[in-house]
């Protein structure tokens, strides 16, 4: 690289000699573009063709990355920039009155035929830098420029602010967007359909059936109803975890996160499945302090375990017997604290509500008196001893104490429970500990909830997410307790489903019903349990169930409250799977129904933050040229997780490729915390994201990139909300809108639904094609050069023909369902 002493000198030989536009370009803007500013020849296309309305021309330079592109027009030294103005930034209106006008209406054509955002004129000392191509409505006369006057400007007294606009490595970073537009974003129009439809032109949902059931679906598929039943929850627990390892339909390995705790105990693996229930026995039967971590991912069932520890496990332990004292498990559940509210108050109050509730704590003569007799005794010895010979003043003073200490709260709940540990076990269980996100709150809490349980001999629980953990784990109040661990692995969702659905089977049995179905005609049910039997029948076993387990990636609470959605809202056809039934055949629900119903639930149109499933066709940056780096960022992981020796992906890693094919830092970051917020990839040791965390892909995400992108219900409903940024292709796919809504014919509806999702579908293949390019012109390895909606597209065709031939079968000319696939198991009857 030269210096800027010989880069000074250069372009002073070359004034000197009249030097022509090759000779500058060669010995001085070259020098300048790859040394000064660092673009590597991977990033640069020379004499690029240029052609419209049958005129052909050659831009001199395209600097480009995946994120933004930038026109070079070079010219000759002496070519006359001699009237350009001495000012830091102009009006391009003013600039076109100049000798350089042309040079710059030469350039902005130039970057406009190629698409090309921001455009620079120099003659290698002197350099303009403006926006060619705007979206946002601003004239181009509007724009502004930013001047660097002379090769000294740029290489001496301005060095840095050059450097600072046009390096790669700015650039990357958003340098021209913010000095140019004054914003990074370029996605300001709202070009999403769901900002245009409040409705889907799909077949509504719900029924009336749906209502007969409900009781009997809330109470086996709500956590908080089965929890507060003992009965309930001995049927619906299951004792063993999930030990997938691989995914053969996905060829992809599921990779183990590491265990944040070394040596903690998995209950929910058979041999150690009575652990929990066995040490708090032991505890109780010597009378000591128990200090336990109870960890796992988000709805892993956590809480779960906990109850069927308490209520079926280790019941009998905490049954009340006669006047003896005996243990007491006293549950916190901090999701009804308040955000303002201090844990320890919120704690203590807990507390003293159990104490109050409990019929041996709360007895005067049998806990209160003898947990505050030393107390009593020493102020009738001392303070109060004049007063002792007069019962009725002694009675009035010891309550007086009591209520003193009852309304304060905490001194009444620590003599009462240091005087019930010192009989028996008292265990304080704290759940939810991550219902604030707030650092300083949750090591607040944790320390308070330690010095209460050590204050009075109490054992503790804390139950928290493994992420949780692994922020607070160096903190001191974890040092100075020594705490065993509990690892709660999620159950099999499918073991979930099938004894909730035992469950509210047996609710129903014997009851009957009448409803009103899809066609006004009025139907009686003998037996609703036959409901549920149907509805069991298209879960369990089928593609539906798979879909749930997938999506829910290990939250069996969410499984739970999709299956409560996809009951809810899915099933179209209540009195068509009943009379399928009632002639002794297998009815299952169509996938698509139960695809659409869990990704919209209540809502008519999808919208991602409402959604149990992420969209991976919008980064959502509001940056068109980083609208795909989801897919391409999850692509990338996914094939890299197909190998066997996989074990995650450097976060390091992730920044060099986002960095090489042009995206800075902060957009790289973002689209990782978003695909981890939608649990599409997981940080392999629980931490939060960042650059130095190692990255494994979810079986989601897995699924999302081999099968859900090319799945024409996943896509029609991820088009909802996603950007377009082409005007054209937007305003054909709001015509195409609108005509679905206006068409009463079924198959002709399918077929226009179809060429929407077609062209969609092409829109994003190109949009994804351009990173997978920009990866290959940088030779990255194999597994980032890919685009998975090529590969799928073959897939995604079959899908769309296959979705208009059934509808041509099912419904035929006049329109009207056939039901000629209504107890073919397995195919998808209608997606009208």
């Amino acid at each position: 690289m030269a210096t800027p002493r010989e880069l000074l000198d250069i372009y002073g030989a070359l004034s000197l000699h009249s030097a022509n536009e090759a000779d500058t370009r060669l010995k001085l803007i070259d020098q300048i573009v790859f040394g000064v500013l660092e673009w590597t020849h991977d990033d640069v296309s020379v004499e690029v063709r240029s052609s419209e309305d049958g005129t052909t021309t050659f831009a001199d330079y395209v600097l480009s990355t995946a994120m933004t592109s930038l026109v070079v027009e070079a010219k000759r030294i002496g070519a006359t920039f001699d009237d350009l103005p001495n000012q830091r930034r102009v009006l391009i209106r003013r600039l076109l009155r100049t000798n350089i006008g042309e040079y710059l209406i030469q350039a902005r054509d130039y970057a406009r035929r190629l698409s090309i955002p921001f455009a620079s004129v120099t003659n290698g000392a002197q350099w303009v830098i403006f926006p060619a191509t705007r979206v946002d409505e601003i004239p181009f006369e509007q724009s502004s420029a930013i001047i660097f006057p002379s090769l000294r400007s740029c290489l001496e007294d301005d060095y840095q602010e050059f450097s600072d606009l046009l390096s790669r490595a700015a650039v990357v970073s958003g340098s021209l967007e913010n000095e140019l537009l004054g914003r990074l974003e370029d996605q300001l129009i709202e070009r999403r359909l769901n900002r245009y439809y409040e409705s889907s032109p799909t077949k509504g949902s719900g029924s009336e059936l749906y209502a007969l059931i409900e009781p009997a679906v809330v109470a086996a598929f709500t956590e908080e109803a089965v929890r507060h039943n003992a009965e309930l929850l001995q049927k619906c627990y299951v004792p063993s975890a999930d030990r997938m390892r691989f995914d053969r339909r996905i060829r992809m390995r599921i990779t183990q996160r590491t265990a944040p705790v070394t040596g903690a105990v998995r209950p929910l693996r058979n041999e150690r499945s009575g652990y929990l229930s066995g040490i708090i026995r032991s505890a109780a039967s010597e009378s000591r302090p128990l200090a336990l971590l109870v960890l796992g991912p988000v709805g892993a069932g956590k809480t779960t375990f906990i109850d069927y520890t308490r209520d079926v496990a280790a019941a009998s332990l905490f049954a009340p017997t006669g006047e003896r004292p005996y243990p007491h498990w006293i549950y916190i559940d901090l999701r009804s604290l308040g955000p303002d509210s201090s844990p320890v108050d919120f704690i203590y109050a807990r507390l003293r509500d159990y104490i109050d509730a409990e019929r041996y704590l709360s007895d005067y003569d049998r806990c209160i008196q003898h947990a505050y007799g030393e107390q009593i005794a020493a102020l009738f010895r001392g303070p109060l001893h004049l007063l002792a010979g007069d019962e009725g003043e002694r009675r009035r003073r010891i309550s007086e104490l009591l209520m003193s200490d009852y309304n304060k709260v905490v001194p009444y709940v620590d003599v009462v429970l240091r005087y019930a540990a010192r009989n028996t076990s008292v265990f304080i269980v704290i759940d939810n500990v991550d219902q604030f996100d707030s650092v300083d709150f949750q090591e607040k809490l944790f320390g308070e909830a330690m010095a209460l349980a050590r204050r009075i001999g109490v054992g503790l629980v804390l139950a928290l997410r493994e992420a949780t953990y692994v922020r607070h784990r160096n903190l001191p109040v974890f040092d100075a307790f020594d705490f065993d661990a509990i690892a709660i692995d999620p159950p099999p969702v499918k073991a979930v489903l099938s004894r909730r659905f035992f469950v509210a089977e047996g609710l129903l049995n014997g009851v009957s019903g009448d409803f009103v179905a899809e066609n006004g005609a009025k139907m009686h049910v003998e037996n609703l349990a036959d409901v549920i039997g149907i509805l069991r029948n298209s879960v369990l076993g089928t593609e539906i169930g798979n879909l749930i387990e997938v999506f829910a990636t290990g939250d069996i609470r969410n499984a739970l409250r999709m299956t409560r959605e996809f009951l809810r809202h899915g099933y179209t056809a209540p009195a068509r799977a009943l009379q399928v039934h009632a002639r002794g055949r297998k009815y299952v629900m169509p996938r698509h129904e139960a695809l659409r119903a869990i990704m919209l639930g209540s809502r008519r149109v999808y919208h991602e933050e409402y959604s149990s499933v992420g969209n991976i066709f919008d980064s959502r940056v509001s940056l068109t040229s980083a609208q795909m780096l989801r897919m391409f960022l999850m692509n990338g992981i996914v094939t890299a997780a197909s190998a066997g020796s996989f074990r995650g992906v450097q976060g390091t890693a992730i920044q060099e490729i986002g960095r090489s094919i042009g995206f800075g830092e902060e957009i790289v970051m973002r689209v990782l915390t978003d695909l981890s917020e939608l649990r599409f990839l997981f940080t392999e040791s629980h931490t939060d994201p960042s650059f130095q965390a190692t990255y494994v892909p979810s079986r989601l995400g897995g699924y999302i990139i081999r099968e859900l992108c090319s799945d024409v219900m996943y896509i029609e409903n991820t088009m909802y909300d996603t950007f377009i940024a082409d005007e054209g292709i937007w305003e054909t796919l709001r015509e195409t809108t609108d005509a679905i809504h206006a068409e009463r014919d079924v198959v002709s509806r399918v077929k226009l639904r179809m060429a929407r999702v077609r062209l969609f579908y092409q829109h994003m293949k190109a949009s994804a094609q351009h990173l997978a390019d920009e990866a290959v012109r940088r030779w990255l390895a194999n597994e980032w050069v890919t685009n998975p909606l090529t590969v799928n597209e073959d897939r995604f065709e079959s899908n769309v023909r296959w979705v208009i031939e059934s509808a041509q079968r099912n419904y035929g000319t006049n329109g009207r369902w056939t039901g000629r696939e209504a107890t073919r198991e397995g195919t998808q009857p209608d997606i009208s």
